[in-house]
C-alpha cells in the first residue's frame, strides 16, 4: 500500500456511496414515473369508458327513434291505404272508367308501333 492507499479507499467508499445515492434517487424517481403513468392510464381508461357509455345511450337513443319512426310510417301508410281503398269502393264506377280509358289508350298507342 502506498501513502496514497487511505485517500484512494476513502475515494472509492465515496464513489460507492454516491452510486447508491444516484440509485436511490433513480428508484424513487422511476417509481414516481410508473405512478404518474398509472394514474394517467387510470384517467385515458375513466375517459374511454365515458365515452363508450355515451355512445351506447346515443347508439340507444337513435336505435328507439328509428324504430317509433318506423312504426309512424308504417301507421301512415296503413292510413293511406285505408282511406285510398275507402275511396275506390266509395266511387268504384268512376275508376273503373278511369282503368277503361287508361287501358285503351294505351293499347292503341302500343299497336301502332308495332
Amino acid at each position: 500500500m502506498g501513502i496514497f492507499s487511505s485517500s484512494e479507499s476513502r475515494t472509492r467508499r465515496r464513489i460507492k456511496d454516491y452510486e447508491k445515492e444516484l440509485n436511490k434517487r433513480g428508484a424513487r424517481a422511476l417509481a414516481r414515473y410508473e405512478d404518474e403513468l398509472d394514474s394517467a392510464g387510470d384517467k385515458v381508461r375513466n375517459r374511454l369508458k365515458g365515452a363508450g357509455d355515451q355512445l351506447g345511450q346515443r347508439w340507444h337513443q337513435a336505435r328507439d327513434r328509428v324504430e317509433d319512426e318506423g312504426h309512424r310510417a308504417w301507421e301512415l301508410t296503413e292510413e293511406g291505404a285505408r282511406d285510398l281503398d275507402r275511396h275506390v269502393h266509395e266511387n268504384a264506377w268512376s275508376y273503373i272508367g278511369a282503368g277503361a280509358a287508361i287501358g285503351v289508350v294505351a293499347g292503341l298507342l302500343l299497336g301502332r308501333r308495332f
